[in-house]
């Protein structure tokens, strides 16, 4: 124990000191002044999450807009590249002992899995022809939920979806899932449809975000109470995943704190603590369709963090007197938010979506001698927990590459200009010690 704490404390004290050298470092450029070691971001003592701390170093190098801005670059630079990633780390996890073995019979003649178990929030019962529906589907209809959502308007009828046969049955609201062609091994099958689908749509991630914020699609969608708790519950349960933490206990305060938050979504105005004060955040429906509808087909960063934080001062409106008390505090603080729900939304994508519970289900049966294994979600926690563990590490690996990348480019923008100035009072300190040591006169002569 002595050894872990004293490892914990080095670690501290390195945080400290690039808070402390990054700090030097701007105030030598800014003043000529150095200061004091800094010891006020909680960061310094989070021992597993990497992104608070990468957060800090931000706001320290690049100052006030430095999260927005960040915003911005996850919701354009970082969506368009990190689509292969997540393809490559699904593929990966979902090999199986079995994968050169033919396509086999039982698959051919069909696996039927209960819509409750695939669609875990509740998705494929909006149309996407809705306001809600337009934000939480792709434009393109050809796209996987699309195509679920096809299946079930025409029950009965076979919707091809690549080299998948989906076919809805009403009666007992399940979708049976077979290949398109028997040819091939269980390997060729699996990555073709892996290939063939589309694990992050850029409009759809901006919803499912600012919604997990504001709440106001799942308003809209008339869900009870109970019904976005165990929503709340699962998430709860992947953020644990997330820090690495597979204990799946839900506590008493979180449990208050989650059914607390289920009824402020249901009543459209949520709260958030600022530490300088709570503030009620309200977002109708028709404030983030605006929101997405503006942002979604922008490649421009800055633009999408100013849309966003002009629609974070309009849902906040009603309690000034906190915004206005410590403004730069506030937006960091939602920001701050905002950047932790795309770190959720990114791991709910490879775990929780239709996309990767069928492919759950599927090669859940192929090990399993066509018996499917997922039932519900929390149960399948527990169950896949092996692979939910990987799979959200190698997608939460990208999101942390990119932002480590993104501090490393200012603070080597930072470093530049400290470098030649100090390479230039150098240079001058012994220009000057030079001229003491030989009169410049014996050179003039």
């Amino acid at each position: 124990m002595a050894n872990i704490n004293s490892t914990l404390g080095a670690v501290r004290d390195k945080k400290k000191d690039v808070f402390t050298k990054i700090g030097a470092y701007t105030s030598l450029m800014q003043s000529g002044t150095l200061p004091d070691e800094t010891n006020i971001f909680p960061s310094i003592n989070n021992k597993k999450d990497i992104v608070p701390y990468l957060l800090d170093l931000l706001k320290v190098i690049v100052g006030s807009n430095a999260l927005q801005d960040l915003t911005g670059e996850l919701f354009t630079k970082f969506i368009s590249v990190v689509e292969p990633q997540l393809k490559l780390a699904v593929k990966k996890q979902t090999i199986q002992y079995n994968s050169g073995d033919p396509i086999p019979a039982y698959f051919s003649s069909g696996i039927s899995v209960p819509v409750k178990n695939i669609d875990v929030f509740g998705k494929l019962k909006t149309n996407p022809q809705s306001t809600s529906g337009s934000m939480i589907y792709s434009d393109n209809v050809d796209t996987f939920d699309n195509k679920l959502y096809e299946a079930i308007r025409n029950a009965g009828t076979d919707t091809v979806f690549g080299n998948l046969i989906v076919n809805y049955n009403g009666s007992t609201d399940s979708f049976l899932f077979k290949p398109t062609t028997t040819s091939g091994n269980i390997g060729e099958w699996m990555g073709d449809f892996v290939d063939n689908a589309e694990i992050i749509n850029k409009k759809q991630f901006m919803s499912e975000v600012m919604n997990a914020f504001y709440g106001s699609i799942s308003k809209d969608q008339k869900k009870t109470v109970e019904q976005v708790y165990q929503e709340l519950e699962i998430n709860k349960l992947i953020e644990q995943l997330i820090n690495d933490d597979d204990s799946f206990e839900i506590s008493p305060e979180d449990y208050e704190e989650l059914l607390k938050r289920a009824q402020e979504i249901v009543n459209g105005v949520v709260y958030y603590d600022m530490g300088c004060g709570v503030m009620a955040a309200s977002l109708p429906l028709s404030g983030l369709s605006s929101l997405i509808s503006s942002i979604s087909g922008s490649t421009d960063p800055f633009y999408i963090g100013n849309q966003i934080n002009n629609t974070i001062d309009e849902s906040t409106a009603d309690t000034p007197e906190v915004a206005d008390a410590n403004k730069q505090t506030v937006k960091d603080g939602f920001f701050q938010r905002i950047i932790k729900l795309i770190q959720q939304m990114l791991a709910n994508a490879v775990s929780t979506q239709p996309l990767i519970r069928t492919i759950l289900a599927i090669s859940s049966a192929f090990v399993n001698n066509g018996v499917v294994q997922i039932s519900t979600p929390l149960n399948d926690l527990k169950k896949f927990k092996v692979y939910l563990k990987c799979i959200i590490r190698d997608a939460m690996k990208e999101l942390n590459k990119y932002i480590f990348k993104l501090v490393v480019g200012f603070l080597i923008a930072l470093l530049n200009p400290v470098v030649r100035k100090i390479i230039r009072e150098k240079i001058n300190q012994y220009i000057g010690i030079l001229k003491s040591l030989i009169p410049i006169g014996k050179f003039l002569d």
